[in-house]
């Protein structure tokens, strides 16, 4: 038996094809042992996200809107996958027009660890202005998983053509693992221990008390 401080981990999930899967990153955070709980953007709604599917494997509600307040949103650590092009050029350029706009625009200023899982075009990459969001958004600590040993590696293939390659999930849960530290955990003789002493510290605060009081009402009585 042991009790832990589990990892907050808020999924944003934008509208992109490789949604349909995204049970897939859920099931690796749960196994880690931590909490997921999941953000679904406007479009990724429209485009037929699963959400009670994603409320089952997760155990929460799936946040949709700014029906839920921003404040109850508590997260040790943000994943964007799928990343959509839009979802990144909005943060980098601080529009907040939507409810999941919002929460990572303030995330970013609260330092709250940010790793989005790109899922663009090769084409995208060809406009300048677009790779230089990716610049800014890194220089502010977001954790953009795009090209080198540890990316996503874009290319113009559609499903139309044929089986794609499948979303590398793994590099998003692998980032997120190595970001954040191991789960606070206590074993059950250190609880045992802990209660222990919090009993012990509650009766010595009981006895000092009524000494006090007892102090306090023979004084009383010596000054008659």
């Amino acid at each position: 038996m042991s009790a832990c401080v589990k990892t907050e981990l808020l999924l944003v999930i934008c509208g992109a094809g490789p949604l349909k899967d995204v049970s897939t990153l859920i099931s690796q955070i749960l196994a880690r042992g931590w909490n997921v709980q999941a953000l679904a953007t406007s479009s990724a709604v429209s485009v037929g996200l699963d959400i009670e599917s994603v409320q089952t494997q997760t155990g929460r509600l799936v946040v949709t809107s700014a029906a839920i307040p921003r404040a109850t949103l508590s997260p040790s650590i943000i994943v964007v996958a799928p990343a959509t092009a839009n979802t990144i050029t909005k943060l980098a350029l601080d529009i907040r027009d939507t409810y999941a706009a919002g929460v990572l625009g303030q995330a970013v200023a609260a330092k709250i660890p940010i790793i989005m899982l790109p899922s663009i075009k090769k084409v995208d990459l060809e406009r300048g202005i677009f790779r230089k969001h990716i610049q800014s958004l890194r220089r502010e600590g977001v954790n953009v998983l795009l090209g080198g040993s540890t990316g996503i590696h874009p290319t113009n293939a559609s499903s139309k053509d044929g089986p794609v390659p499948l979303f590398p999930w793994h590099l998003a849960a692998s980032a997120a693992f190595s970001r954040m530290n191991a789960p606070f955990c206590l074993s059950k003789w250190q609880i045992d221990s802990l209660n222990v002493f919090k009993t012990d510290i509650s009766l010595r605060w009981a006895v000092g008390l009524l000494a006090a009081i007892s102090a306090a009402v023979v004084l009383g009585r010596y000054q008659k």
